[in-house]
């Protein structure tokens, strides 16, 4: 009898155990909540306040951009060397959709350059682009990031020169002649 009973614990235990590993690996399935998860980051974005980064991004978060290495730490300098660069820039949702532990957004990305970025010294051009997100949650935070954006019309925007209008070009073509009238 004690065996049986001794049994029974061990495999209660056993059942129990594996039931708190399984729940440790479910994924985040109320929707609600992942999007508004998702809703927190792109709002501490837009403020550029970063103080609750760890609140809504897992420590070893996987942006999966081109080069980009796991950590908060990493996000966390990206997302300040953007605003650095772009102290106006926003990210604005135009499409939010969640399904599982995945939210998907299709959003515009817009801001000025105000100072060097990626080699590229300030221009002052305004850059205005499309970008689609998926973001996995995880135990109510962002943990993984996959990215498609126009980042060819970014490039563009960025490298961009200050386009004057034929009136004014023609003016300035003038204004040596004029000068050599004198």
């Amino acid at each position: 009898m004690k065996s049986s009973i001794a049994a029974i614990g061990s495999i209660f235990l056993i059942v129990i155990g594996s039931l708190q590993h399984a729940e440790a690996r479910q994924p985040d399935t109320d929707i609600e909540a992942n999007k508004a998860v998702v809703l927190r980051y792109f709002d501490a974005f837009n403020r550029a306040d970063f103080s609750q980064l760890d609140q809504i991004v897992t420590a070893d978060y996987g942006d999966r951009l081109e080069g980009q290495a796991p950590g908060i730490h990493v996000i966390k300098s990206y997302l300040e060397g953007l605003k650095a660069s772009f102290p106006d820039f926003t990210w604005t949702i135009e499409q939010i959709v969640a399904e599982g532990d995945r939210v998907a957004v299709m959003n515009r990305v817009s801001g000025t350059h105000r100072a060097d970025f990626g080699g590229l010294k300030a221009t002052g051009n305004k850059v205005d682009f499309r970008a689609f997100q998926i973001y996995r949650i995880e135990r109510g935070k962002l943990a993984e990031h996959w990215e498609v954006a126009d980042f060819a019309t970014f490039q563009a925007q960025l490298e961009a020169k200050t386009k004057e209008s034929a009136f004014q070009s023609f003016q300035r073509e003038l204004a040596p002649a004029k000068e050599s009238e004198k």
